[in-house]
């Protein structure tokens, strides 16, 4: 005869049962670093789900946990008995039962096989109810979705501490209905390892124990710190079955993964002075994966060598290639008769560290110009001038200071330039510009007039570096000069950043000649000896400059 066992509907507080016995699976469990102090370890948290579906909470307190560390595994049925019942009162509940259990020193825990109970015991919520939450509830729920959208990597500080979450948007299939869900540290470091590691044309994921969360007057969901289990593309029967559905669903041509606008519900205060991790240029230039931060810099010139703008899909924004008299994306793929003109600026930025090329795209462009990409280009033709031609309005650019939250993509860490930047936000307001100088403690950018044209000459583009340096004299002659001795020239150095110097050419160079064709070296001697480099490399980079003049003085 089969021995008795009570089912979790029927767990109560009641003092008609003294001596509870449950056949259960844990389907998660996990340990509550939040309760450990410094004589006790932490206490282990389970939820278990019986045969018929049922789920409560148990909890293994800190001076039981030695009892039964080692005789529980999430996965794994057991017969469960003498356990003490109270109600469940979490800030956050795995369950919805009235109540929840404890373990006690008298509890005994059996390993038993039993494959009637399911392995995971998902009680999915229909987004429309997540949705139309109001009331602040506190349980934990499952959701099912196809991804149709996401955010980039955000990093930021709280409370001195670095945190870090990615935004994704899920649909269902019944309805359309789509649900913002935000992954924090580790999740979201899984799923973004998940993309770039297993390419498919669509990504089904599960949160299991799942918060609702009211953002600003949107209601959608996050994984907790320790309860939350994260499925994508798993070979479970519940997934399985939602992409064959996907398959079949007339919705699966609509279906779009886009790119989403990481601040939508921040304000700039917010973006900048709070959220955002801060970075000078130089220090971006050292970054060695994606990531997203905020910097401050001055444009000082527009890359003209670079189109302005460019032919987009009017669905995913991608470059479009022209394909015979047809446009065809790569993304959608599909061909198209029509395009938009969006921006595609590249700014050249400097601050107090260094100089980078930033790209400028079309949302944060036309922002600032007051004006989109594709009235500009049809004031350009009017005019009768080049449509690839740089317009002068985005001229206005130049000389501005800004504050950019960039991207950072890491494209080939072998090349010369193994980045690319590009700008996701820009700010111009000056309270917040100011603020943030005086949060951070930014200097201005030593830098003279004169030599601001100086820095728009070079790129970081391999194709673009010279094989001269550029010498501003303060006496305003700027003149090319081959400033290296024969056989030593600037693509000799490290060229993968630029960097101004002063050079004394009277103690430097001596005898050394000079090319200038406005005066001789004497009279330049005599007038006036301290010019301005650009040099191609860092720091040590300047120093040989430094060493190599003064070896042909001697």
């Amino acid at each position: 005869m089969a021995s008795r066992y009570d089912l979790i509907c029927n767990v109560n507080g009641g003092s008609e049962h003294k001596i509870w016995r449950i056949k259960v699976r844990v389907i998660r469990l996990w340990r509550s670093s939040y309760f450990k102090d410094n004589n006790n370890k932490p206490m282990i948290e389970l939820v278990v789900l019986d045969e018929q579906g049922g789920r409560i909470q148990c909890t293994v307190k800190s001076i039981h946990v030695y009892l039964f560390e080692n005789s529980i595994n999430e996965g794994n049925v057991y017969m469960l008995e003498n356990l003490s019942v109270a109600l469940n009162s979490g800030k956050y509940k795995p369950t919805m039962h009235e109540f929840r259990m404890f373990f006690k020193r008298e509890t005994r825990v059996t390993l038993v096989e039993d494959s009637s109970i399911p392995l995971y015991g998902f009680s999915f919520v229909p987004f429309v109810e997540i949705l139309n939450e109001t009331k602040g509830d506190r349980r934990l729920v499952d959701v099912l979705g196809v991804v149709t959208g996401k955010g980039n990597l955000i990093e930021f500080k709280k409370e001195g501490k670095p945190c870090n979450y990615v935004v994704i948007e899920l649909e269902n299939i019944e309805g359309g209905l789509k649900l913002r869900c935000t992954l924090w540290e580790d999740y979201a470091f899984m799923f973004l390892k998940h993309l770039e590691d297993h390419p498919s044309e669509s990504y089904v994921v599960v949160l299991q124990f799942a918060k609702m969360k009211n953002f600003k007057g949107s209601v959608g969901v996050s994984n907790t710190t320790y309860n939350s289990k994260l499925f994508i593309n798993a070979n479970i029967p519940e997934i399985e079955d939602f992409q064959m559905r996907l398959k079949s669903s007339d919705s699966q041509q609509g279906i779009q993964f886009s790119q989403l606008s990481d601040h939508a519900s921040l304000t700039l205060e917010e973006e900048f002075l709070e959220r955002g991790v801060y970075k000078s240029i130089a220090d971006l230039k050292e970054v060695t994966r994606n990531s997203v931060f905020v910097t401050i810099g001055t444009v000082k010139d527009i890359e003209s060598e670079y189109n302005w703008c460019y032919r987009a899909c009017k669905k995913c924004s991608l470059g479009l290639k022209l394909d015979g008299s047809m446009f065809y994306c790569k993304k959608c793929v599909t061909h198209y008769s029509t395009f938009v003109t969006r921006y595609s600026i590249q700014l050249r930025v400097v601050d107090e560290t260094d100089s980078a090329s930033f790209i400028l795209f079309d949302k944060e462009a036309s922002n600032f110009l007051k004006i989109p990409a594709y009235e500009l280009r049809t004031s350009c033709i009017a005019k009768g001038g080049d449509k690839n031609r740089h317009p002068e309005e985005i001229d206005s650019f130049k000389d501005k200071k800004f504050l950019f939250k960039v991207q950072v993509k890491i494209q080939d860490m072998e090349s010369i330039v193994p980045y690319v930047i590009s700008i996701s936000r820009l700010c111009f307001e000056d309270n917040i510009i100011a603020s943030f100088e005086k949060k951070y403690q930014i200097e201005e950018v030593a830098l003279i007039q004169d030599n601001s044209e100086l820095l728009s000459q070079f790129t970081e583009s391999s194709d673009l570096l010279k094989n001269n340096l550029s010498v501003s004299c303060d006496n305003g002659v700027d003149t090319p000069s081959p400033l290296l001795p024969t056989g030593k020239t600037a693509s000799n150095m490290d060229s993968s950043v630029i960097k101004v110097l002063d050079v004394d050419l009277a103690e430097y160079c001596g005898n050394a000649s000079f090319d200038t064709p406005s005066k001789s070296k004497g009279e330049m001697h005599s007038e006036q000896t301290i010019v301005r480099v650009a040099v191609h490399g860092d720091e040590q980079s300047a120093k040989k400059l430094r060493k190599v003049i003064k070896e042909e003085k001697n």
